[in-house]
């Protein structure tokens, strides 16, 4: 059976892996801060999206939370390949923004989906 380690350099560690350390449990993903090119945090990973025929991710869900938790949250679309893991921040870093989190987001998870089909 794989080792375990946690990573604690991020905010928001720890971050537990197993074995290969490119590898992590979905559920680990879920949550972990997305920021914006300056490295402001504009919102988490709400849920990602695999294709069943591959197992490969092919689109993320980002959500702000609404503004400092209050108002409404928005839901944004990306392609997985828009983020890149940044342990510095102990997170994910796109090229997206809170104006484009207000301008393009949609009002519920579900509603940014149907933006696939």
């Amino acid at each position: 059976m794989p080792e375990r380690e946690v990573d604690t350099t991020g905010p928001d560690a720890p971050i537990e892996t197993v074995g290969n350390h490119e590898l992590i449990a979905s559920n680990r993903v879920e949550g972990t801060a997305v920021y914006g090119h300056d490295h402001h945090k504009v919102g988490h990973v709400h849920n990602f999206m695999v294709n069943k025929r591959t197992g490969q991710v092919a689109h993320v869900i980002v959500s702000d939370s609404g503004l400092f938790g209050l108002g409404a949250t928005r839901f944004l679309l990306l392609p997985w390949q828009d983020l890149t893991y940044e342990p510095d921040l102990g997170g994910y870093v796109s090229h997206i923004s809170k104006d484009m989190m207000s301008e393009h987001g949609r009002i519920s998870a579900e509603d940014a989906e149907m933006q696939i089909w």
